[in-house]
């Protein structure tokens, strides 16, 4: 087998998007092959530059392209959130490969486009909720009702685009005023907990939602997610890449979020069973409030199905399996 040599670079210098790299960087040298890790992006003349002095077979870069006047025996593997991010797909060719979060339908037979939604996070030993049942100290362990933790970073949010930052303050929001009056119309007083980057609370007529502060500490959301009995992810249309969605999972915590991305991943991760089975959504007050009830008191039945979303998102949505379509479209 020829080892090839990655340079791998990631979406920013944030802690989390070094984290997926090294992910995929692990998987990669397990298959026996090279690889060269950056912790920050690059721009393209330094890119360029850095390719002449070293000798690299495939360049994996997020959210951004591949430059102009690369060498032809340079493969480019660009993640991006759609094909629309990219401004000129004239300098790709047949050997470099196009993923987006989004699904494309678009067709273009000279590159090969493909959908590709991040991972679960795996480490040598993850604590599950399981092992804390083992342990008997499940009921004073899931303190947390509801908790919801951004997966925006400084990165996106401060990029200096005004209108981008007011756009998605502005949504974000929204969601955690129609989420704190969801809560509040459960009657009943609940510990419910915000983390991020802004303390969207201070806006909310009710002061039911405490703000947390932002999470600099990867294994402090995996210790959110294994605390709350309910789980509630804010993203809408699509997975974005420093999505809790796996890890949530990962660590057999109970989800809920909208009926948008319910309908997007669906076909994605590839189950022969509905998502409201596992999870179930915040956009309808009736069914919200029904289904809160029906497993706030119940750790068993939330545990029951979390173990079975747990072992599936294991087997099948690991950057293991990712590894191992990225090295398939290669053909290699």
């Amino acid at each position: 087998m020829k080892k090839l040599n990655f340079l791998l670079i990631p979406k920013s210098n944030n802690f989390r998007d070094i984290i997926i790299i090294n992910d995929i960087a692990n998987e990669l040298k397990k298959k026996g092959h090279n690889c060269l890790n950056l912790t920050c992006q690059i721009n393209d003349e330094n890119l360029i530059f850095l390719l002449s002095q070293t000798k690299i077979d495939v360049v994996f870069r997020v959210n951004k392209g591949k430059p102009e006047n690369i060498k032809k025996n340079i493969r480019f593997i660009c993640w991006v959130r759609d094909v629309s991010d990219l401004k000129n797909l004239s300098n790709y060719n047949e050997k470099d490969i196009i993923y987006t979060l989004k699904k494309c339908d678009e067709i273009n037979k000279k590159i090969k486009i493909f959908q590709m939604l991040p991972a679960m996070n795996t480490f040598k030993k993850i604590e599950t909720l399981s092992y804390y049942q083992l342990q008997n100290k499940i009921q004073s362990y899931q303190n947390i009702d509801f908790s919801f933790v951004s997966n925006f970073t400084a990165t996106d949010l401060f990029t200096g685009n005004r209108k981008l930052v007011v756009h998605k303050n502005e949504i974000n929001f929204k969601k955690h005023k129609a989420i704190e009056k969801l809560i509040k119309n459960l009657n009943k007083k609940f510990i419910t907990q915000s983390y991020g980057l802004i303390d969207y609370s201070k806006n909310i007529e009710k002061k039911n939602v405490v703000f947390q502060g932002n999470i600099n500490n990867f294994n402090y959301f995996l210790e959110i997610f294994r605390r709350s009995k309910f789980n509630i992810l804010f993203e809408d249309e699509y997975i974005d890449f420093n999505t809790n969605f796996f890890n949530i999972f990962m660590v057999e915590g109970f989800l809920i979020f909208n009926n948008k991305l319910n309908y997007h991943i669906e076909n994605y991760l590839n189950i022969d069973y509905d998502l409201d089975k596992i999870s179930f959504s915040f956009d309808e007050i009736l069914s919200f409030k029904s289904r809160v009830f029906e497993y706030h008191h119940d750790f068993e039945k939330r545990i029951k199905i979390s173990k079975e979303i747990s072992k599936f998102i294991l087997k099948k949505h690991t950057y293991q399996s990712r590894i191992r379509k990225i090295l398939s479209d290669l053909n290699y």
